[in-house]
């Protein structure tokens, strides 16, 4: 069973995040999860990580995960990677192709494309080339960022398969959700972080809105580490005025989202996140958007597989983004192994 595992990692200045999940049939089963809060600043200023430091963390974080957990994919931030639709002459193939794509991103990168980690993928939407070319949606950031990551990974013992954008991960949970909740087409996945909000749904134009907010709910909890085992401690005062920051930092986002889909209104609101359960917060979201508006476990969303007994403690609500980018890793071994046969 251990190799058909995949454990999301999702790392930010307070905790690591980690979800366990294994393929079934065409969904996914949870199999663990675990948070460890973070006293030391791992993180450098170009968002590369202390390797010492986070050696050690994920040594502690893979002790508390199940047996045989090694394949892993890990998030990078959004605002590190740079992405850009280019058209493609359709008739090449293979490395030609892949020397194209990295040729004509050289041209429109700031950065020398040496230095570059790139990722491409396919795009079917018609609005995009025509019959002589063929686009692709390329991802890049600087190989730093990625190695950073995957030595770090590799000397605590695991074996990355995938690093992917935490954008991804939360779009992965609203594929999941609304799979789940058909009829929830419309509504946006708001994850309210400590120090980051995150919103995105995919419209049915295809194309992914999703934004980040720098505001989250560090401003409600007592100074000093905020993790697992700290307890909320703001006034009534305080949560009414983080409720009101954020809803004015809603509304902006929600206005960019109406005017580029104006077809496709929202409908509804689901949080996830540290902040999902402020209280009150979902009634008033309700009541100044004029929308339905619930909390979301994104654990739910899967086969629970886990351990009552182990992981009955601990909530839930702030997994989305470590869930998400173990359904990239699992989706990415998936397509592995079906080209390998």
């Amino acid at each position: 069973m251990g190799s058909s595992l995949v454990t999301g990692i999702d790392i930010n200045n307070h905790s690591i995040k980690a979800v366990v999940l294994k393929p079934v049939g065409e969904l996914y089963a949870v199999v663990g999860y675990k948070e460890l809060p973070i006293t030391d600043d791992i993180f450098t200023d170009n968002h590369t990580l202390e390797y010492q430091k986070t050696v050690k963390k994920l040594k502690e974080l893979r002790k508390g995960l199940p047996f045989g957990c090694r394949h892993a994919a890990i998030s990078v931030p959004d605002n590190t990677v740079i992405s850009k639709v280019l058209q493609i002459e359709s008739d090449l193939e293979g490395r030609e192709k892949e020397f194209s794509i990295y040729q004509t991103f050289a041209h429109q990168s700031p950065f020398p494309i040496e230095e570059l980690s790139l990722d491409f993928i396919k795009l079917d939407d018609k609005r995009f080339g025509n019959g002589s070319t063929t686009s692709y949606q390329v991802y890049a950031t600087r190989k730093e960022v990625v190695e950073s990551r995957s030595q770090a990974l590799t000397k605590a013992g695991f074996r990355p398969v995938m690093v992917d954008t935490q954008a991804h991960g939360l779009l992965h949970i609203w594929q999941l959700a609304t799979r789940l909740y058909p009829e929830k087409q419309s509504w946006i996945m708001i994850d309210i972080g400590v120090n980051q909000t995150s919103l995105g749904l995919i419209p049915q134009s295809g194309i992914p809105f999703f934004k980040d907010i720098a505001f989250g709910t560090q401003a409600l909890y007592q100074a000093g580490h905020i993790g697992e085992h700290t307890t909320p401690f703001a006034s009534a005062e305080q949560t009414q005025a983080f409720t009101v920051n954020l809803i004015e930092r809603l509304k902006r986002q929600f206005q960019l989202y109406a005017s580029a889909n104006s077809l496709q209104a929202l409908r509804g609101i689901w949080l996830m996140g540290e902040g999902a359960e402020t209280p009150m917060l979902a009634e008033q979201l309700e009541r100044h958007f004029q929308l339905a508006c619930e909390t979301l476990n994104p654990l739910a969303l899967f086969e629970n597989k886990a351990s009552n007994k182990r992981y009955k403690s601990m909530g839930s609500h702030a997994f989305g983004i470590a869930a998400g980018i173990a359904v990239s890793g699992v989706k990415w071994q998936g397509v592995k192994h079906v080209a390998s046969n």
